[in-house]
């Protein structure tokens, strides 16, 4: 009787590790899906906005912004990245595959909580050299609100819904035209192979605060 019943205990140990386990797993399912849903929708306001705002700017002569590229991901599913040229360089936005929870070391100014969830991420970066890093982030976190970081530039929305997205991709374009400097590099980084270059200019990057 006694091991009848330390059987019965045991499965019943073992169908309560199951359903912790299940309850864990179908709670991130639903998490995951509604930060990718929310992405989604943010990434194609922010692109249509960003697009249409390029479109006016040129039609009233700023010839110096080139016209907007979108550019299939290799991940599929619909998922595209955007590129617009400024003057002779240009940044692309690159919506990032899947979720993770925010990197506390990016110091981001964002309620401390949010460290802790998962939240979707669009990666701005300049040029289109493949080892690139980003200079900036769009943050959509898992309360429906969004947050953009990078190069000095905070800035947070209480919701998606509440976001002047046209307003949002003027000030984003302005901000860029306005703190991203080119500089020459010092001579001695300078090199033949560099200057018999077609594709290179006389420039590197610099950002608010950066040394360059």
């Amino acid at each position: 009787m006694a091991d009848f019943e330390s059987g019965d205990r045991s499965a019943e140990v073992l169908e309560e590790a199951f359903q912790e386990l299940a309850t864990i797993l179908q709670g991130r399912r639903k998490e995951r899906q509604y930060v990718q849903e929310k992405t989604t929708l943010f990434t194609n306001l922010l692109f249509s906005a960003l697009q249409e705002a390029v479109y006016e700017c040129r039609q009233r002569g700023l010839a110096e912004l080139g016209e907007p590229r979108l550019i299939e991901h290799p991940a599929g599913n619909g998922r595209r990245a955007l590129q617009i040229g400024i003057e002779d360089w240009g940044v692309i936005f690159v919506p990032l595959v899947g979720t993770a929870r925010p990197n506390i070391r990016d110091e981001a100014q964002i309620p401390p909580v949010a460290f802790k969830q998962i939240s979707g991420r669009i990666a701005v970066f300049i040029g289109s050299d493949q080892s690139t890093s980003a200079f900036y982030d769009f943050l959509i976190l898992n309360n429906g609100a969004w947050f953009a970081w990078g190069y000095g530039w905070p800035r947070q929305a209480s919701t998606i819904e509440e976001t002047d997205f046209k307003l949002l991709a003027l000030n984003l374009l302005s901000s860029f035209v306005k703190d991203i400097y080119i500089t020459w590099r010092v001579r001695d980084e300078t090199s033949l192979g560099d200057a018999m270059d077609a594709r290179r200019r006389a420039y590197n990057f610099g950002l608010p605060g950066d040394e360059a």
